[in-house]
C-alpha cells in the first residue's frame, strides 16, 4: 500500500516491494512505503509486526531478500532474484547511514565517553571532521536538547530521559535528512516520556523528516501527519492519525486500539 499523496519520485524516502525473511519466518511482506520532506509518519502495530525491522532496512543495519530503497530518488539498496544489484561498498553504506540518523530503544552510549565525546563520535569517526566545527555543532546540539550543562558527565550519571535526549543530539549531529525512532520512550519510567517527546515536537515544528515507531498514541494524533499500521509484515492501514486512531477502518486496528482502554485516552495531553 502506498500512500497516495507522496509519488515515489517525489519522496525523501521510498520503499518498493521489500520482503524481509529469516529462515522459514516472513517478517516484511511486500511493503511499500513514501515518505515525504517533512514528514512525520507513525508507525504502529503489535509487537513482531515488522515496525522495527523495517526501520533497521531503512538504515541498512538489515538486508531484505527483496525489493529497493532510495534516498531522493536514488536507490541505496536493491535485491532482486536474490542479488544485490547495487553491492554498496562499507564507505557508501557510512554514507547513507550519515543522512538517515536512527534513535534506538536503548540509548547505546558509550559509557566511557563523557557526553559531549558520544555526541561528537560519528562526525569525528565517519565524516573526519575538524574538530573546532564537531564540538561546536555538537554543543549547539546538546543546548537544543536541553543537555547542554551535563556536556561533561559520563552516561552512567543521568537519568532515562537524559540520555535519550544526548542520543538524539548524537544522532542529528551527523546533519541526517531523515530521523528514525524506534520506540524511544519505551525504556523510560513514564514520568521521563514527556521530555524525550518534547524535543521529538521541537524537531517536527522545524521540519525533520521523522518515521517514529510508537505506541504514545497521543503524539500520533497530534504530532504525525500520517499513521501507517503495520500487521504481520503488511501495511493494513495508512492515513490521517485521525482516520485511523479515532474511526479504525478495520477489525485488526480497532483491536489495537482498544487495547490502550478507552479512545478518549488518546486525547490526553502527553507532554508537560
Amino acid at each position: 500500500m502506498r500512500d497516495d499523496n507522496t509519488k515515489t519520485d517525489d519522496a525523501v524516502i521510498a520503499v518498493e516491494d521489500l520482503h524481509l525473511s529469516f529462515g522459514e519466518s516472513k517478517v516484511l511482506k511486500g511493503l511499500d512505503l513514501t515518505v515525504g520532506r517533512g514528514d512525520v509518519v507513525a508507525l504502529i502495530g503489535s509487537s513482531g509486526s515488522g515496525k522495527t525491522t523495517l526501520l533497521r532496512c531503512l538504515n541498512l543495519l538489515a538486508h531484505p531478500n527483496h525489493g529497493r530503497i532510495s534516498l531522493n530518488g536514488e536507490p541505496f539498496f536493491q535485491h532482486d532474484s536474490g542479488k544485490d544489484v547495487l553491492k554498496l561498498s562499507s564507505a557508501k553504506t557510512n554514507a547513507i547511514r550519515s543522512h538517515i540518523g536512527m534513535v534506538f530503544q536503548q540509548f547505546n552510549l558509550f559509557p566511557h565517553m563523557t557526553v559531549l565525546a558520544n555526541v561528537m563520535e560519528g562526525p569525528r569517526t565517519v565524516k573526519k571532521e575538524a574538530e573546532k566545527t564537531n564540538r561546536d555543532r555538537a554543543m549547539s546540539l546538546l543546548e537544543k536538547v536541553g543537555m547542554a550543562e551535563y556536556a561533561d558527565r559520563r552516561p552512567d550519571n543521568l537519568s532515562g530521559g537524559q540520555k535519550q535526549r544526548v542520543s538524539i543530539a548524537r544522532a542529528l549531529n551527523m546533519e541526517p535528512e531523515v530521523m528514525l525512532f524506534d520506540e524511544p520512550t519505551s525504556a523510560l519510567d513514564p514520568e521521563l516520556v514527556g521530555e524525550v517527546l518534547n524535543t521529538m515536537i521541537d524537531l517536527a515544528k522545524e521540519g525533520m523528516t521523522m518515521i517514529v515507531v510508537t505506541h504514545e498514541l497521543g503524539f500520533a494524533l497530534e504530532v504525525a501527519k500520517r499513521t501507517v499500521f503495520l500487521d504481520q509484515g503488511t501495511i493494513c492501514a495508512e492515513g490521517a492519525p485521525h482516520e485511523i486512531l479515532m474511526n479504525p477502518p478495520n477489525d485488526r486496528v480497532k483491536g489495537f486500539v482498544n487495547r490502550f482502554h478507552q479512545t478518549a485516552q488518546l486525547m490526553k495531553p502527553f507532554v508537560s
